[in-house]
C-alpha cells in the first residue's frame, strides 16, 4: 500500500507541555488504522493536526509525492480529509438537508444534489428518516447520518474519534458495516478507540499513543496468532 499521506517530526505543546512528540506517520490508501491511548494521551489533537483543525508546533508533510509546510498542505488536502467527531454536529433541520449541506456548496444541479442524496440515504440504510429533524434522532441514528454526509463527499481520508461511544451492539454493528464499506470503497481510515477488541476486526494496523509518540501493536492472525504489523 502506498502512503497518500506521510507526517514527519511532528511536534505539538499544550500548557508548556510536549502533548505529541511523532517521528513518523503515514496514512496508506485503502487501510484503516486504530489508535488508541489512554484519556488525554493526545488522540483527538492528533486527529485535529491531520484535519487542519489545529495548528503543530512543527510538522513536515507530504502529500502525493509533494513536500509541504503544515499551512499549504492543510489547503491541498482540505477536500481529501474529513473528520467525524465523537459527536457530530448536526443541523437543525431534515436528515437530507444535513446530507445535502456539503454539496451545496460545490454548486451542483439541484438535480444532482437530490440523487447523490437518496443514493447516501440508500448507503446508510436511513432512507426512511429522511424528513425527520436530525436532531431527533437516536445517537445510532445521528452517527449513520453524519456517515452519509462524509461519504458523499467522497474523501480520500476519514478521520474517526470514538466513533461507537455510548452505543448500543446494534448501532455499534450498523457502525462497523459503515466502515468496512467505506474501506472497501477505497477510503483510508483513522479511528481512535478506547475498545479496540470491538473494530479489530475491520483494522490493518494498530498504533498506540504513548507519552507522545506512535507505537505498533499487535493485530491477531487469521489463526488466531498475535503479530505486529510495522506501519509508517
Amino acid at each position: 500500500m502506498s502512503a497518500i499521506i506521510h507526517y514527519s517530526a511532528m511536534r505539538k505543546t499544550v500548557h508548556q507541555q510536549l502533548l505529541l512528540d511523532i517521528d513518523t506517520l503515514e496514512i496508506h490508501e485503502r487501510a484503516c488504522v486504530a489508535l488508541s491511548g489512554r484519556n488525554g494521551a493526545g488522540k483527538s489533537t492528533l486527529m485535529r493536526i491531520i484535519a487542519g483543525l489545529e495548528v503543530p508546533d512543527s510538522v513536515t508533510v507530504t502529500f502525493d509525492g509533494q513536500t509541504m509546510p503544515w499551512q499549504r498542505a492543510v489547503q491541498r488536502m482540505r477536500t481529501h480529509v474529513i473528520y467525524l467527531h465523537q459527536n457530530p454536529y448536526l443541523f437543525d433541520r431534515s436528515v437530507t438537508d444535513n446530507i445535502a449541506y456539503g454539496l451545496r456548496h460545490q454548486k451542483l444541479a439541484m438535480k444532482e444534489i437530490s440523487s447523490k442524496v437518496a443514493e447516501a440515504l440508500d448507503w446508510a440504510g436511513i432512507s426512511h428518516l429522511q424528513m425527520r429533524n436530525a436532531r431527533e434522532l437516536s445517537g445510532g441514528e445521528r452517527q449513520q447520518v453524519a456517515f452519509a454526509r462524509a461519504r458523499i463527499l467522497r474523501p480520500r481520508v476519514l478521520l474517526l474519534d470514538e466513533p461507537m461511544t455510548n452505543m448500543d451492539s446494534e448501532a455499534r454493528e450498523q457502525t462497523c458495516r459503515m466502515i468496512k464499506r467505506l474501506k472497501d470503497d477505497g477510503v483510508s481510515i483513522l479511528l481512535a478507540t478506547h475498545e479496540f477488541h470491538t473494530v479489530a476486526h475491520l483494522c490493518d494496523a494498530h498504533l498506540s499513543l504513548e507519552s507522545g509518540s506512535l507505537q505498533p501493536q499487535s493485530l491477531e492472525s487469521a489463526g488466531g496468532e498475535r503479530k505486529i504489523i510495522p506501519y509508517g
